[in-house]
């Protein structure tokens, strides 16, 4: 008895450190208040720069002649690159300041909790160095670290995810990093053996190793089959057509599984990665499973509401929403028309935004719930027409060139741009369609 009385003493002293140390760490890391609060608004030229930076990173990535890699952006591309984040992760801010001393990075992130909201709160300064990356500090809530001892602490993280020693030869990596007053570039060697083929590869892999299985992608191709055929006998049809094909199957194979609570939702999620593999571009077929159709070969021609791109919208934006969340697919779908408004795009389009949103909400509704899943599948046992799956798109603007947009709707954090996106959800829910529950 004696004994029991010893061993529940140290279990409830072990609980008590653990509390205590638990407690301490998040007093150390987490604030009451953000360091960031404003991000700026997200407008064209912010996409464009955000485009912009990307660009720089691709260009330098795919040059082959150069031993090492070269990324150079300016004050308003990192800036810019942080406001396109904050769409996807809400509340999350970022903000960097270049200057010739160095580059400081703020950040904030909330963290929602039974007992209130507080924040995460980051902060580096990034000197200029001719060799190793050199780090002055990082301050992580109230706790300050010598850069030396966080760049071990990379390091250390690097050699637990890919192997002993692998930390080092990353941060080996560093070349130099120079700054100018409103610009940092930084040189990297390239990895021995390194190929960008062998990068996109490993991370597709990896990409599908955790988000998909071998019976989803069976479950895609048994689709995508059935659609291949379907384009061949009907090779200028409408979207609604596909789903009503696929879904009425998919409704029969749901069937045969009574006992699988989510077999909706996975056939569902098959149907519309099948649809996305058969009409998406090369970049969406690999990231659905492997590419479909050879370079050169257009896909079938499938339309929504009469017109070939907004199937296109439709699909793309459905498909992000099942590959990632919904804030990254409607980020995508906004970012896209702001880049479409500046000159030479094809101006912004709250037609587009309409597919866009179709997309998102179709695929929630496929997938969300069983029961949301299943009243999708019997709603389309039914014919269906393209009015019963896309609204009016009567008086939404279209080909807003960006100083027309900015004038009239300042950008998509103004209340007017808002009330655009509410009468674009309040046709969507008008239909039956949209009105099936999430819940």
């Amino acid at each position: 008895m004696q004994a029991v009385h010893h061993l529940f003493r140290q279990l409830i002293t072990l609980l008590l450190v653990l509390v205590t140390v638990c407690g301490l760490v998040l007093w150390l890391l987490l604030d009451t208040q953000p360091v960031l609060t404003a991000q700026g608004q997200l407008n064209a030229e912010s996409v464009r720069h955000s485009k912009q930076l990307l660009s720089n990173l691709n260009q330098s990535i795919r040059d082959q002649s150069s031993p090492q890699w070269v990324f150079a952006a300016n004050t308003e591309e990192l800036n810019s690159a942080f406001r396109l984040a904050s769409r996807t992760w809400p509340g999350f801010h970022g903000r960097s300041e270049v200057s010739t001393a160095g580059l400081t990075t703020l950040l904030t992130m909330p963290l929602t909790s039974p007992f209130g909201t507080y924040y995460l709160n980051a902060s580096m300064l990034i000197l200029p160095s001719s060799g190793p990356l050199q780090i002055e500090q990082v301050r992580l809530g109230r706790l300050s670290l010598p850069g030396g001892m966080a760049l071990m602490g990379v390091g250390w993280v690097a050699d637990q995810v890919w192997g002993q020693g692998q930390g080092a030869q990353l941060l080996a990596m560093v070349r130099s990093v120079q700054f100018e007053q409103d610009a940092v570039k930084v040189e990297l060697a390239k990895p021995e053996g390194w190929s960008l083929q062998q990068l996109k590869e490993s991370g597709l892999s990896a990409y599908r190793q955790l988000f998909s299985s071998e019976q989803q992608r069976a479950d895609i191709e048994f689709y995508y089959q059935i659609a291949s055929e379907f384009a061949v006998t009907k090779p200028d049809a409408s979207l609604v057509d596909y789903l009503q094909l696929l879904l009425r199957q998919a409704k029969d194979r749901t069937a045969i599984y009574p006992e699988q609570v989510k077999r909706a939702q996975q056939e569902n999620q098959a149907v519309l990665l099948a649809m996305a593999q058969l009409l998406g571009g090369k970049n969406l077929q690999m990231l659905v499973s492997e590419v479909k159709r050879p370079a050169g070969v257009k896909p079938p021609r499938v339309t929504l509401a009469r017109r070939p791109d907004l199937q296109q919208h439709f699909l793309y934006s459905a498909a992000i929403q099942l590959l990632t969340t919904s804030s990254v697919s409607g980020s995508v779908g906004e970012a896209k028309e702001l880049l479409d408004s500046v000159k030479g795009g094809s101006g912004f389009s709250f037609v587009d935004l309409l597919a866009d949103r179709a997309g998102m909400q179709f695929a929630r509704i496929a997938t969300a719930t069983p029961a949301s899943a299943k009243a999708l599948q019997q709603f389309f046992a039914q014919d269906r027409t393209e009015a019963e799956l896309f609204p009016s798109k009567a008086r939404l603007p279209e080909g807003i060139p960006q100083q027309l947009f900015e004038q009239t709707y300042q950008s998509i954090d103004s209340a007017i741009y808002r009330q655009m996106v509410q009468e674009i959800d309040r046709r969507l829910q008008q239909l039956p369609l949209y009105q099936i529950s999430v819940n």
